[in-house]
């Protein structure tokens, strides 16, 4: 075989599919849904705006890869010049070196936190107890082995592993799609088309090693078309992309957001047809490897060229062994599933835009015009970027509301701010709570601003609480929500609860705690803190749907319980969630044997499916459960459904009165692990 340093285009574009489908698609269904607060369906619109943004990517750095390159070749510099040389050339030494510097680290970041969820995704689905470092530097070794033989071996390599994967993988997804439950996806277009364009945006961590291509242009044919080889290519692993995403939200349907890796979870749903093997998601995994490893693979072999590049005397096996170094040091760093994805998600918005949109751009221009003006070009850039203090507020003459009350009094609205104090050396020992009145929520708040001494500031709000007074009048309910739709700008992170009084919540001090807001914001994430439920609701939800059942909460001197939701008692909140909250809403479930002994059943998962038949005025609620049992009883089967029943009925009457049945038939299938 030749060996030219040059690869086709056809393999350029099976490398950019192989890449394209690493980590993040298996993560994308699950955090879709995250993204989305009027519920999961939407989360494959999400996933086709994602692919238009990457080809439009895709296609804007191509375009600078090949006019830097024909620009620099045209200033002087050494035919087919490489990234950094044609930089060099544009934009002088000291900013070529340091942007390769930077691009260096952001692929090391990169991969270490890629390669992360790659070991806890293998922890999870096949090597429970296998040290993290030892899977680590297995796949690193092989990854780093082909990233150092080159371009070509690495683009052959890709060749063998697409046709190994292709076949396989098409089949499963036939089969995948049978099973589904396409019905999961309607209503269409339920969310507001604002979550969904900052879902796509927020969600293109899956676009990483994208500002790779930049890299490309001298080890592929001049006279091809790299744009449209890179659009061409992007395009169908954006086709695989979002069938995958829609198969498994019908799989799933608004569970997919308590699974945390639903696409590898999704094989163990479905039926294979004369299947005889236990754990069908580890065939997923298997083929899934694949492309992990190619997309380890490219994010190593770029960081070793670009180190090639920059110090002329190092070897490109060289480069990729300190780039594997730095890789694994950072996939070793401790951090939890959650703070890993926020990384990720900060490194994409910070860097991974800068080199996915904004560097290919200035190297656009800076190819038109000449190399003294592109110099000048960049410094002007650069003071740009550096300097945008013009409308700062310095942080101690800012009033951080953490959490607020709205009620009604009359006609008058009565709004409650919850402020930390911040001491002069920094400490918070109290909060204060500042209370005022209006003929609308804006005016109450306009008056709380202006006797203040600080400006009001809801970029830290966590959590709203709901006067029960308030709830009770729609026709007052509606222009509060308009206001603070307006004031509240965050509005997914911030959670809603209702309260008879919630001046009187927000002056709790519960013990251990500085301030009521920030104590009562943590119930989603330890919801056993004060008694927790499992019904969560969050503003943008509560805006778009005022008439949502609100979880509520009542202080006990200085202690805070959450009791039922809206017209629910505790038990019947817990029937209710039953029927209309998919996922791990159940908890645990308690019966007693015949003995006299009680068993309890831990839930791992639940779907329910709700069947309102108007003509035979009759509900019939399906559930099916999973879990497993903690002390041994007979006919556990029967004895959980019969009890998971028994919570249904619990909320008879709500159901009845809410959708106008006469009866009320649930049927329960409990699958013991």
């Amino acid at each position: 075989m030749s060996s030219n340093k040059k690869i086709t285009m056809r393999q350029l574009q099976i490398l950019i599919i192989l890449s394209a489908m690493g980590t993040g698609v298996i993560v994308l269904p699950r955090r879709a849904a995250e993204f989305l607060p009027a519920g999961a369906q939407d989360g494959w619109i999400i996933a086709v705006g994602l692919t238009l943004a990457a080809m439009l990517a895709g296609a804007l750095i191509s375009i600078a890869a090949r006019t830097a390159q024909k620009a620099a070749e045209d200033a002087g510099a050494e035919e087919n010049p490489g990234f950094i040389a044609s930089m060099e050339v544009l934009l002088g030494k000291p900013v070529a070196y340091a942007i390769g510097v930077a691009m260096w680290v952001k692929l090391v970041i990169a991969a270490g936190l890629e390669l992360r969820i790659f070991l806890e995704i293998s922890r999870d689905v096949m090597l429970p107890n296998t040290p993290m470092f030892v899977v680590g530097g297995v796949m690193l070794a092989v990854c780093a082995y082909a990233a150092a033989k080159g371009f070509e071996v690495r683009a052959r390599v890709a060749e063998v592993l697409f046709a190994l994967m292709m076949l396989p993988f098409l089949f499963l997804f036939v089969v995948s799609v049978m099973d589904a439950d396409f019905s999961n996806l309607r209503p269409a277009f339920e969310n507001d088309v604002r979550a969904l364009i900052y879902g796509s945006l927020r969600l293109g961590f899956i676009l990483t090693g994208l500002e790779c291509l930049l890299l490309v242009s001298p080890y592929v044919p001049r006279e091809k078309s790299l744009v449209r080889a890179v659009v061409g290519g992007i395009s169908v692993a954006g086709v695989l992309i979002i069938g995958i995403t829609i198969v498994t939200i019908a799989s799933f349907g608004r569970g997919v957001a308590s699974e945390p890796w639903p696409v590898i979870s999704m094989m163990d749903v479905i039926s294979l047809p004369g299947s005889f093997i236990e754990r069908q998601e580890a065939l997923m995994f298997g083929f899934w490897i694949i492309t992990a490893f190619a997309l380890a693979n490219a994010l190593l072999f770029f960081g070793g060229l670009l180190l090639r590049d920059m110090y002329k005397k190092a070897k490109l096996g060289g480069g990729v062994l300190l780039t594997t170094i730095a890789v694994f040091a950072v996939s070793l760093l401790p951090m939890s599933r959650e703070n890993v994805f926020s990384k990720i998600d900060f490194l994409y918005l910070t860097t991974g835009a800068f080199f996915i949109i904004v560097l290919p751009l200035i190297l656009i221009i800076a190819a038109k015009i000449t190399r003294w003006g592109t110099k000048m070009l960049v410094l002007v850039l650069l003071l740009v970027a550096f300097t945008g203090c013009w409308d700062r507020v310095e942080i101690e003459n800012r009033a951080f509301v953490v959490a607020m009350g709205v009620d009604r009094q009359e006609e008058s609205y009565v709004v409650t701010l919850s402020i930390p104090i911040i001491g002069e050396e920094g400490e918070n020992p109290e909060g204060h709570i500042t209370k005022e009145s209006g003929k609308t929520v804006t005016e109450a708040i306009k008056k709380l601003d202006a006797k203040n001494d600080k400006s009001l500031y809801f970029g830290q709000t966590k959590l709203v609480i709901i006067g029960t007074s308030l709830l009770e009048k729609p026709e007052k309910l509606t222009p509060a929500i308009a206001s603070l739709d307006n004031i509240l700008k965050a509005k997914r992170r911030i959670h809603v609860l209702a309260a008879k009084d919630p001046t009187d919540i927000l002056e709790a001090k519960p013990p251990g705690e500085v301030l009521p807001g920030a104590y009562l914001s943590d119930i989603y994430r330890d919801k056993e803190k004060i008694g927790g439920t499992a019904l969560t609701l969050d503003f943008d939800r509560f805006s778009a749907n005022p008439n949502a059942i609100i979880p509520k909460v009542e202080r006990d001197d200085d202690e805070l319980l959450l009791k039922g939701a809206g017209n629910l008692t505790p038990e019947q909140l817990r029937g209710y969630l039953w029927c209309f909250q998919n996922g791990n809403q159940g908890g645990t479930v308690t019966t007693q044997c015949a003995s006299g002994a009680y068993a309890t059943l831990k839930v791992k998962s639940h779907e329910a499916k709700v069947d309102i038949q108007k003509n035979n005025l009759r509900m019939i609620i399906e559930v099916t459960a999973s879990g497993k049992v903690n002390e041994p009883i007979e006919n556990p089967k029967a004895a959980f459904e019969a009890a998971i029943a028994k919570e249904i009925m619990t909320v008879e009457e709500f159901l009845k009165n809410t959708y106008r049945v006469d009866k009320i038939i649930p049927r329960i299938n409990v699958i013991v692990l």
